[in-house]
């Protein structure tokens, strides 16, 4: 926990006074090691924590009773990190509603997709990996340089020869009451992510909407086989939305009139928001602004002169970045 007067302290508290006899205690604030504010507010549990395996799950992640032992049940040598689908649930107000059909649609066929062709990402809504292996490419420190921390952990894991495997179950974030603008403002930073380390994938993605797949096909229907291009669309355009509707569904999403509507919303939204995306390289998460460099590395902003020590060691070193070229890299000192 970053800040000791978090109105959630006192719950944690109660809850570990309730349960005596497990092992947990709460850590009180973070510590600057990298630009990255989640890994700052993670490194001081990370570093206390007792076992190999370690769970990151975030706060707005709503898990069942059985979740680690349905994660640990996927594990064998030769996997090195687990991750899960996020279904999007309890969403409130045109953000939230939003954000809940981007989950549910746009992601999660992203996701899904990417496992399907074996070139897996991570989520860090909920992950589990190893501290051993972690070590062997850096740890925590390293990927603090990076905006995606989860996925560069994944990336440098793969680079270890070792399997990233996606839970059968996916996980719940809760979203409640959601602003536009916070829904806005979060997938402008998810997708200048994506600008970031995969510049050539991000400049093809209007092509893969909806709307450009429907144009793209209809003319080519049409030259092909003499489709009328309005024909195809309409058929494009029902098969797309019930595919996505029902994997909506699927993920846990309310079956409402309101649905369709904020699916459309989104499909609608994409072009707009690609262009926003495209024009900078600065995000706001967590309070601060942050500005993305090639690679998705952070531009550092100690708080503090130049040559302070932070952590025990200089500004220098914590801006140090992960080399995914070298899969026997050893832990830094």
């Amino acid at each position: 926990m970053a800040d000791a007067n978090d109105p959630v302290v006192p719950v944690i508290q109660r809850l570990i006074a309730d349960h005596p006899a497990a092992p947990a205690r709460l850590i009180v604030g973070d510590l600057w090691i990298g630009p990255n504010p989640k890994v700052n507010n993670m490194i001081r549990g990370y570093r206390e924590a007792k076992y190999d395996w370690v769970v990151i799950s975030d706060s707005n992640v709503r898990v069942a009773p059985d979740y680690l032992k349905r994660m640990v049940a996927h594990l064998d040598l030769g996997v090195g990190i687990m991750t899960s689908l996020v279904a999007g649930q309890n969403a409130e107000g045109i953000g939230g509603n939003l954000e809940a059909t981007f989950l549910n649609t746009y992601y999660a066929r992203g996701m899904s997709l990417a496992f399907a062709v074996k070139q897996p990402v991570v989520l860090g809504k909920s992950m589990m990996f190893r501290k051993s292996v972690a070590a062997r490419f850096g740890g925590l420190e390293v990927l603090s340089r990076y905006l995606a921390e989860d996925y560069i952990c994944g990336e440098a894991v793969r680079q270890l020869g070792l399997r990233t495997v996606m839970a059968t179950d996916p996980v719940a974030q809760h979203i409640g009451q959601y602003s536009f603008s916070s829904f806005w403002a979060r997938h402008i930073r998810w997708g200048r992510i994506r600008k970031m380390q995969s510049p050539l994938l991000f400049w093809f993605e209007p092509f893969l909407g909806i709307f450009a797949s429907a144009i793209f096909g209809a003319l080519a229907f049409q030259r092909l086989f003499g489709i009328s291009p309005v024909l195809f669309a309409c058929i494009h355009l029902t098969l797309w939305s019930v595919c996505d509707l029902l994997l909506m569904r699927r993920l846990g999403q309310k079956v409402e009139v309101k649905m369709p509507l904020f699916w459309f919303g989104r499909e609608l939204l994409g072009l707009p928001m690609w262009l926003h995306i495209a024009s900078g390289n600065t995000v706001n998460w967590r309070g601060e602004r942050l500005k993305l460099q090639s690679g998705g590395i952070l531009e550092a902003n100690p708080p503090a002169l130049s040559g302070a020590t932070f952590n025990g060691r200089t500004q220098a070193q914590s801006s140090a970045s992960l080399s995914l070229g070298n899969s026997d890299e050893q832990p830094s000192s």
